[in-house]
């Protein structure tokens, strides 16, 4: 496999159509160097966090990123939230913030999703390590009529908020960019600007874990990217799951 071109420094294979850029890597991490990324200008069977499905269009932006054997796996779902907030400024100008843990919200509106996951590997002399393919998925140039034939109400793109249309492989490289200062950053200083972007905090939530909602009060982001809340019983720590936060139309989403 050949790479012949880069994007903000790193390798990069684009593709017109692809199942998943996050599975092509997965696929072919041992062929690759790190933090190759992958692009498609269409994804056809994306899915999101929770198993959650992604519709296809050539208006939206798939990436993903391989990075290989990293020490701060655990930090890089906050890691890519803050580093497309940042992109998404610089392209558009639009002020971007982070429903927690993994959504970026303009306008009050869903414009991202990020999929981080790991896979377990095994070297020639029997260590075991993590490989983790970073993916995100950008809203860049849908019209409103498609997220109204969708049902996707409390989503947008950089174009229904802006009125103009986008480069989406200038929006990659930005995101890239971003996301390649932010990987060698002081996680202090990220996990910082990530609670100062979360829209989550100050505001009640609902939680649904192990199918179980219960109702807190979203207070503050941990050091390690949890999500402290309180209820009648006290202050606790939530790790995962999702929480869900008021909507546009004033429902819970």
């Amino acid at each position: 496999m050949q790479i012949s071109s880069n994007i903000a420094g790193c390798p990069l294979l684009t593709f017109d159509t692809l199942p998943s850029t996050n599975t092509y890597l997965k696929e072919h991490a041992d062929e690759l160097p790190d933090r190759t990324v992958v692009t498609a200008d269409l994804q056809s069977c994306g899915k999101g966090r929770i198993g959650n499905t992604w519709l296809a269009t050539r208006d939206m932006l798939p990436v993903s990123m391989l990075i290989k054997a990293p020490d701060n796996a655990h930090d890089l779902t906050v890691i890519c939230a803050v580093a497309v907030c940042r992109a998404i400024e610089r392209l558009s100008g639009i002020k971007a913030g982070i429903k927690w843990t993994n959504d970026i919200i303009c306008s009050e509106r869903k414009v991202c999703g990020i999929l981080c996951e790991s896979t377990l590997k095994s070297s020639c002399n029997g260590a075991i390590y993590n490989n983790v393919i970073c993916g995100m998925g950008l809203n860049v140039n849908q019209d409103a009529d498609f997220f109204e034939k969708s049902g996707l109400v409390n989503a947008a793109s950089l174009y229904t908020l802006t009125g103009n249309k986008y480069d989406k492989m200038l929006a990659a490289e930005y995101i890239v960019d971003e996301l390649t200062r932010l990987i060698d950053e002081d996680f202090s200083t990220v996990i910082n600007e990530y609670s100062q972007r979360c829209v989550t905090l100050g505001k009640t939530v609902k939680l649904v874990q192990n199918n179980t909602e219960t109702t807190a009060f979203a207070k503050a982001i941990a050091p390690d990217g949890c999500l402290i809340c309180e209820n009648e019983n006290g202050e606790f720590t939530v790790n995962s799951g999702l929480v869900r936060v008021r909507g546009v139309r004033g429902e819970y989403v």
